[in-house]
């Protein structure tokens, strides 16, 4: 919160130890989301607080568990213009082995078991259709269980925010 925002005798807290956000930690990874390479005087200087506090506090939420700085690759940016869902249909082994081999696999982006005929899909990216309709064909190879493939390209992504969600509007201090 910038400075002229806060009552001139309110200092700002560290962070509270039960793993809640409160309204300085989603200032603080909104700014991370902005900038993940901000450093905290940065942000701090932009929050009005001192580059130890946020510090501190993205310390301990990364401790909590409630937050953590990565880097995430676009897409697009690595050549990839096509993206797929592939479902799996399973007989005779559980969704989740399946899932487990998949996950195994470098170029599936994502696994998720899901409900209804096929318990089990990934997510790939693709530079080309050809590289498309080889990975449909191979991914299930060698994959005990797998029944039936099923693709579904994407074909236009409108929108890609590789991130967790909109932690700002959760929360009991979220307006």
């Amino acid at each position: 919160m910038p400075p002229e925002s806060r009552a001139p005798d309110a200092r700002p807290t560290r962070r509270n130890r039960s793993g809640a956000l409160d309204a300085i930690d989603r200032q603080i990874i909104a700014a991370l989301r902005e900038d993940g390479r901000a450093q905290s005087t940065a942000i701090g200087e932009a929050l009005g607080l001192s580059g130890n506090l946020v510090a501190n506090r993205i310390r301990a939420m990364d401790a909590a568990g409630t937050m953590r700085v990565v880097a995430v690759a676009d897409f697009r940016i690595h050549g990839y213009r096509m993206l797929a869902r592939i479902r799996f249909q399973v007989h005779g082994r559980s969704p989740l082995d399946v899932a487990h081999d998949l996950a195994a696999r470098p170029d599936v982006l994502a696994v998720h078991l899901t409900s209804g005929r096929y318990p089990v899909s990934c997510l790939y990216a693709f530079a080309s259709a050809r590289d498309m309709v080889k990975a449909a064909h191979d991914v299930s190879a060698g994959i005990a269980g797998v029944e039936d493939v099923d693709v579904e390209l994407l074909n236009t992504v409108y929108r890609y925010r590789p991130a967790i969600g909109p932690i700002a509007r959760h929360g009991p201090e979220a307006p």
